[in-house]
């Protein structure tokens, strides 16, 4: 909503030079792609020889016939301001311009250049100096409407009067001429609610009548919104979209370091080797640019930065550094000073320094979608600032894949020294224990269904005079027959499965019952063996071992876990691998594992803990790659030295003990085993969260 306490734009329409004067004032003069402040046209525009087939594509859909919405699409760093300004400048050129517009996120103390405040306003500017019909007509309009250039007024309303009726004009103008084009660029950086009204008006504009014949080119990332607001508009024959992100551009990259190096020698004295040498040294670094021209640019700025007298670094030492800052012959300042130049050249230097310790800390690598989703919508710039940080951090155009850190131990190191790390770790616990609130709806039920196991366990020894020793021994020898069979029947029953380790897991729990050892399975190659002896004896022994803090023994999962200390070893096991192999299966008749057992003669306790447990599991495969690293990671983020526990991360901790834990500890079993559970238990009740 519009903030009705600025006051109105009212043009002055006392005369034709005062009503331009209105209109010239509120243009965004910035916004023009050939505006001084954007810097030297040949560091704006591509190299000659890069971006042929982009550029040549783009060229023979603006010779269309019919008016045509051209979207070029891509990740950041990908070069589309740089193919923006060429395409500007060539149709300039060739009287082809009608105006532009450049979004910009780095000019973000500048609101006009990421609002649609005055964007009608400016393009009807550059109309207006082309044509003096087009003049004319806006002029006309303002002085309908005087408060036309108001950014109050409806965005709708300004496309109208500037833009459709200035067009209509100039239909007999302009007809005999070759189609003329406007030039939008980075869209995506205009104000998030109004990219598809934005996009809604540029393809009305497009299918007006009586206007002459006119071409759109318009750039941005590929956001879903953007996505979203074509399919809402229809006209897909009048759109045509590139997508910079299947496009192989490693042939310009190696061009742009070839020259830049070319240019470093002769700077610096020296005969361009042009060895076979050299050439790897090119492949290395256009790689670490990781497909991004703009993360090329910046190695580049590093490559021709004079040397700095408290930090010499001379021409190879930075060729070194920008190839592999954990070089062991590079001096640590030298690696700071290269770190310190990526950073201060990104979008915004202290949210980099945030993001970057992030990435750098954490327990897991994380594709952006998934450390996306777990640091939620307040690290919403994350991508694009990691990636103005390629040269250092390598950002996949595939969100599903990781993030990779060129040097974690160097990085680590120099963050260290940031006042940003120091709540790193705070922010990753505090987001992992978020993600994990608001992913698990219910407490578990996996203590009653324990509990409900345990006592199947109490078998009544039938009564007899104590000295008839013989007759005791041999009734308790037939309970504890009949009990081995109970649950060597119920593991076959939660095994069931079309899968060769339902034989291995019945045999060695057999074997495991007779001698007390068991034997590693022998699965055939298709199956991944598995060694539930060490599994089960790792998991057994951490549960012996564990002790609870006594302010938590109250506490469900501690109350849990003293059940489980509790129960005899048979029934332990079988309960380690049920849950060790729990999967869905396609029947649940005990029959479907060998057909020599009878379902009947299993409690239906036991049965009913099996599905209990296959229902859990299908519910963790169905959950998020986020999910599943704040479950395994949130203790050992609240372990670290450097997290501070302060109110709101306690607040949070102190909820999530009292009220997610048992669900916490039921997920991580799935996950990680019983062991695992044990050993962030152990980790977290150290930590001093009820102060």
């Amino acid at each position: 909503m519009k903030n009705s306490a600025v006051p109105t734009v009212v043009a002055d329409t006392s005369s034709e030079e005062k009503i331009f004067e209105s209109l010239s004032a509120v243009v965004v003069h910035r916004a023009l792609y050939d505006c001084p402040e954007w810097g030297p046209r040949h560091k704006l525009e591509c190299l000659d020889g890069t971006c042929t087939k982009i550029l040549e594509e783009i060229e023979t859909a603006l010779q269309a016939e019919n008016s045509t919405l051209i979207w070029l699409s891509g990740s950041p760093g990908t070069g589309k301001s740089a193919i923006a300004h060429t395409i500007a400048s060539r149709l300039k050129n060739k009287s082809k311009l009608a105006g532009t517009f450049f979004f910009s996120r780095q000019h973000k103390d500048m609101p006009d250049m990421t609002s649609l405040d005055f964007f009608a306003p400016t393009l009807a500017y550059q109309i207006s100096k082309s044509k003096h019909l087009a003049k004319d007509a806006v002029i006309q309009s303002i002085r309908s409407d005087p408060i036309i250039l108001d950014p109050k007024k409806s965005f709708a309303e300004q496309i109208r009067d500037l833009l459709v009726k200035p067009l209509q004009n100039l239909q007999v103008s302009w007809g005999h001429l070759e189609p003329k084009a406007l030039v939008i660029d980075a869209i995506d950086a205009c104000k998030e609610g109004r990219i598809c009204e934005l996009i809604s008006c540029l393809s009305n504009l497009l299918h007006q009548p009586h206007i002459p014949h006119l071409h759109i080119v318009i750039t941005s990332r590929p956001l879903h919104a953007i996505d979203d607001a074509f399919e809402a508009i229809g006209f897909e024959e009048s759109i045509h979209r590139i997508a910079l992100d299947d496009v192989d551009v490693t042939e310009d990259l190696r061009l742009l370091f070839k020259r830049a190096l070319e240019r470093s020698y002769r700077h610096h004295g020296l005969e361009y080797p042009g060895l076979e040498s050299d050439d790897q040294t090119i492949l290395c670094l256009a790689d670490r640019a990781s497909g991004r021209f703009r993360a090329a640019s910046t190695m580049i700025r590093f490559l021709e930065t004079d040397d700095d007298d408290e930090v010499p670094c001379n021409l190879d030492e930075k060729i070194d550094l920008m190839k592999d800052p954990g070089d062991a012959y590079l001096d640590s300042t030298q690696i700071f000073r290269f770190y310190e130049f990526v950073i201060n050249l990104s979008e915004n230097p202290t949210r980099a320094y945030r993001h970057l310790s992030t990435v750098v800390n954490l327990a897991k690598p994380l594709a952006i979608m998934h450390l996306r989703k777990l640091l939620g919508s307040s690290e919403s710039d994350l991508s694009s600032i990691l990636v103005s940080l390629s040269p250092i951090v390598s950002v996949p155009a595939d969100d599903s894949r990781p993030v990779e850190v060129l040097h974690t131990e160097s990085l680590r190191k120099f963050l260290s020294q940031h006042p940003s790390s120091s709540c790193t770790f705070q922010l990753l616990a505090q987001s992992s224990l978020r993600t994990m609130k608001n992913s698990f709806l219910r407490q578990s039920g996996l203590k009653d269904e324990l509990q409900q196991m345990a006592t199947l366990t109490k078998i009544p020894i039938e009564a007899g005079p104590q000295s008839d020793n013989v007759r005791i021994l041999r009734t308790h020898a037939i309970l504890t027959l009949t009990f081995a069979q109970v649950l060597l029947g119920f593991l076959k029953f939660c095994l069931a499965q079309p899968c060769s380790k339902t034989i291995y897991a019945a045999t060695w729990y057999r074997e495991y019952a007779q001698s007390g050892t068991g034997t590693t399975c022998c699965a055939p190659p298709t199956v991944q063996p598995c060694n539930m002896s060490e599994d089960i004896s790792k998991a057994r022994s951490a549960l012996m071992n564990f002790r609870a803090k006594s302010e938590f023994r109250d506490s469900h999962v501690f109350e849990l876990l003293s059940t489980l200390q509790a129960l005899p070893k048979m029934l332990i096991i079988v309960i380690l691998l049920a849950i060790r192999h729990a999967h869905l299966s396609t029947s649940n008749d005990i029959n479907s594992t060998d057909g020599s057992d009878d379902e009947s003669d299993i409690p239906p306790a036991l049965k009913h803990f099996v599905r209990y447990v296959r229902e859990g599991g299908e519910r963790n495969l169905s959950s998020s790659p986020a999910l599943r690293h704040a479950c395994q990671h949130w203790g050992w983020y609240l372990s670290q030295g450097s997290t501070v526990v302060d109110t709101h991360l306690r607040t949070y901790l102190r909820a999530f003990w009292q009220d997610k834990l048992l669900s916490w500890f039921e997920r991580q079993w799935y996950l990680g085993g019983l062991e695992s559970c044990i050993a962030i238990l152990t980790i977290v009740q150290t930590i001093n969260f009820n102060e």
